[in-house]
């Protein structure tokens, strides 16, 4: 009894020191490069194409809400989403370096895209 009690109590302990983060993770079909920023293009659960603007504010300073990490092999591209107490906190894209990869695509550059972009100082809306 006194052992179920000392192993209960080391797993109750080992899940109150558990991270508050909760990542979610998503591969990236397509990622548009802009002066303003990027078009990312995403695969939802139900094998459907979700997509968000991403305004290059959110790349910006330490506690930004976006973060870029490049990267080679079969995984590449995708977006992980982290959440702390059920909201969105940050996100990261793993992305190929290479923009002659076909993960990369182009807008056209004559395209006023300034009403896509979502103001800076909010998150992305994900639809999963």
């Amino acid at each position: 009894m006194i052992l179920l009690l000392g192993t209960v109590g080391a797993f109750a302990q080992q899940f109150e020191n558990e991270s508050e983060i909760y990542p979610k993770t998503l591969q990236i079909h397509k990622i548009y490069n802009n002066s303003r920023g990027f078009k990312i293009e995403y695969v939802k659960a139900d094998f459907s194409l979700g997509s968000f603007w991403a305004p290059i504010e959110w790349f910006r300073g330490s506690d930004s809400t976006g973060a870029i990490a490049y990267g080679e092999g079969g995984a590449y591209p995708y977006v992980s989403f982290f959440y702390k107490a059920g909201e969105l906190s940050h996100f990261r894209l793993y992305l190929v370096e290479n923009p002659a990869h076909e993960s990369w695509g182009s807008l056209d550059p004559r395209g006023d895209y300034s009403e896509e972009f979502p103001d800076p100082d909010s998150k992305p809306v994900i639809v999963y």
